[in-house]
């Protein structure tokens, strides 16, 4: 999903956004059809990828741990964030950076959190 963003923004012969961020930037005031649209296609992009991820679940590319429909709302925002920045400033290296971030919460969607350390391990590491 953000290969396919990046090669659009990458293309100077496409409008910068997309025409659902351009008009829920554009058009914040528009009335509550136009807003219930954007809602809905906001919605549609999070249900998408919230199936993707289950199937990742489903073969173990994710962990079973993981709040599929967070990272689901997370990644929709990321998308949406490349948009804005793209129509912002168009700079493919700041957008490729938010790219890297963001998957870095893939990448450590497969490693457990840390372990809590215990009163008494904390005193040992400190005083180590």
């Amino acid at each position: 999903m953000f290969a396919a963003i990046l090669q659009r923004t990458s293309d100077p012969t496409t409008p910068r956004g997309c025409l659902i961020t351009n008009t829920a930037l554009e058009c914040p005031g528009s009335g509550d059809d136009i807003s219930r649209t954007i809602a809905t296609w906001i919605s549609h992009q999070e249900s998408a990828l919230y199936q993707v991820l289950l199937r990742a679940q489903a073969t173990g590319a994710l962990p079973r741990t993981q709040d599929c429909r967070a990272l689901a709302r997370f990644f929709v925002g990321v998308a949406q964030g490349l948009n804005v920045m793209h129509k912002a400033m168009a700079d493919p290296a700041m957008l490729q950076d938010m790219v890297h971030m963001a998957m870095q919460v893939w990448d450590s969607s497969s490693v457990p959190p840390p372990r809590r350390r215990t009163r008494p391990q904390q005193k040992r590491a400190a005083q180590a």
